[in-house]
């Protein structure tokens, strides 16, 4: 694989202190997030007591709907002042965990989980074979696992003024589709339960999510949004469900 980053733990420390993750003003995002997770919480069903690993927590969307519901979440990311704000904000009662590591070196025991999530990370990280053997080791046998990223995205470069080295916008390094995400999960022992397309693009960028959709149920909402991407095939989300498989 030919080298592209050169230390991606250190910018990501960066980005934590740069970007706030706790205060999204681009409203069409936050509406986007909500309904992510409302479809997370209806693909991986966990009881209280059982432990979701969050691969890549951010602004801490998934400690804040899991937690209230009795699971232990453990949230894994490269910034401490991420994690320091999500359980600050969602965990006054100290029910979750806080990890900073490299989705490439998780350091649990082996079958520490039972289910996984990782949303808008996996386009960023470099070695992609090497983080989803790593998340498999660390999962139960037949845990699932939601992997949400942009689908089929037109990744747009710049010239960066400090390097002059071409730098892709938003730092995203592969775009997605079912078919190469779902290869490399598959190729490493894992079963693909489902694969939900979301968020349609005309929608969000008429804003449509935010100031008309955003009123509706759940399920009216996803109704109205599978009949866009229908019509309009220009679903801006991909979510795959896997399940670990035995061998």
């Amino acid at each position: 694989m030919k080298k592209r980053l050169q230390n991606h733990i250190e910018h990501y420390r960066k980005d934590s202190e740069a970007f706030d993750y706790f205060h999204i003003e681009n409203k069409t995002i936050r509406e986007e997030e909500r309904r992510r997770i409302q479809l997370l919480s209806r693909q991986i069903k966990l009881q209280p007591g059982q432990s979701l690993i969050d691969c890549g927590s951010g602004g801490g969307w998934v400690s804040k709907a899991f937690l209230p519901r009795g699971v232990f979440v453990c949230a894994v990311d490269l910034a401490s002042r991420n994690l320091t704000g999500i359980r600050q904000r969602f965990d006054t009662a100290g029910q979750g965990g806080y990890v900073v590591a490299d989705l490439n070196h998780l350091p649990f025991k082996m079958k520490s989980f039972d289910a996984a999530t990782s949303n808008d990370v996996y386009e960023h990280l470099e070695d992609l074979e090497k983080a989803v053997i790593e998340l498999k080791s660390v999962l139960k046998i037949k845990a699932r696992a939601f992997i949400s990223v942009p689908y089929k995205e037109n990744i747009a470069y710049y010239l960066c003024i400090h390097c002059n080295q071409l730098t892709p916008i938003n730092a995203h390094l592969h775009s997605f589709d079912e078919a190469n995400l779902g290869e490399v999960f598959s190729r490493n022992g894992y079963h693909i339960e489902g694969i939900e397309k979301f968020t349609n693009k005309a929608l969000a960028k008429l804003q449509l999510d935010y100031y008309l959709l955003r009123w509706l149920p759940y399920a009216l909402w996803r109704l109205i949004d599978s009949i866009a991407n229908a019509v309009i095939r220009k679903p801006g989300r991909m979510a795959m469900v896997f399940s670990v498989e035995e061998n």
